[in-house]
């Protein structure tokens, strides 16, 4: 009897100290692909590089769209390849820390201030909304030229 008890308060000690982690929340830009002649959406192939760092987010991938995880110095850059011609993108930001919970701890917050970009295929940029927070929106919209053929 005394080990069938012990194996039932051992049971319950085990499930009570089950650590409990939330991963915390990511913010991320999301950057739409316009078209600079037509103002509609369109998608391009797509590579995109970070500037300092040894990864690859996108490898020739059709897409409209992109999403981008920044550094939490002051700024971080990109380079970004549309249909084979690359451009490099920069992105100024404040960047605070902010606390989720006990269980998933912190993680950063970016308010872009501003961005500077080669044009060999970006014709602008326009920020939507500058606050890059935990909650997945577009924050800029990236207007592209088409080839010239017309076929974008």
């Amino acid at each position: 009897m005394k080990q069938f008890t012990f194996l039932i308060i051992f049971i319950i000690v085990a499930t009570a100290c089950k650590e409990v982690f939330d991963i915390p929340p990511q913010s991320r830009l999301k950057a739409t692909l316009v078209n600079a002649v037509t103002k509609k959406d369109t998608t391009y192939v797509i590579t995109i590089k970070p500037i300092g760092h040894d990864s690859l987010f996108y490898n020739k991938e059709r897409s409209g769209s992109f999403i981008l995880p920044f550094s939490p110095g002051e700024s971080t850059s990109f380079q970004i390849t549309f249909d084979s011609v690359i451009d490099t993108i920069t992105f100024f930001h404040k960047t605070t820390t902010q606390y989720e919970s006990m269980e998933s701890g912190f993680y950063y917050e970016y308010k872009l201030k501003q961005i500077k970009s080669t044009l060999h295929k970006v014709s602008s940029i326009q920020i939507t909304d500058s606050l890059i927070n935990s909650t997945l929106h577009e924050n800029i919209k990236v207007y592209i030229r088409p080839l010239s053929s017309g076929s974008n």
